[in-house]
């Protein structure tokens, strides 16, 4: 499975939010490093995505009903 690469803002938002130290610059011209970077904004935007589904069900859950 083939995924696009995200784009180099995205990247450096995550390098951010990871608190990366270091010159972001040099450091994703390193396959491996980008990979992480990429690897890791996308867990981090299905946690987000789960979250939000799952978010909207609480009081549904809270009552028992588990019909959709």
């Amino acid at each position: 499975m083939d995924r696009s690469p995200l784009p180099r803002h995205l990247l450096r938002v995550e390098w951010q939010l990871l608190h990366m130290v270091g010159n972001f610059d040099s450091a994703i011209q390193k396959p491996e490093v980008r990979q992480t970077l990429e690897s890791s904004a996308r867990a981090r935007e299905l946690r987000e995505q789960r979250r939000l589904r799952e978010r909207g069900d609480v009081k549904r859950r809270a009552s028992g009903d588990f019909d959709d």
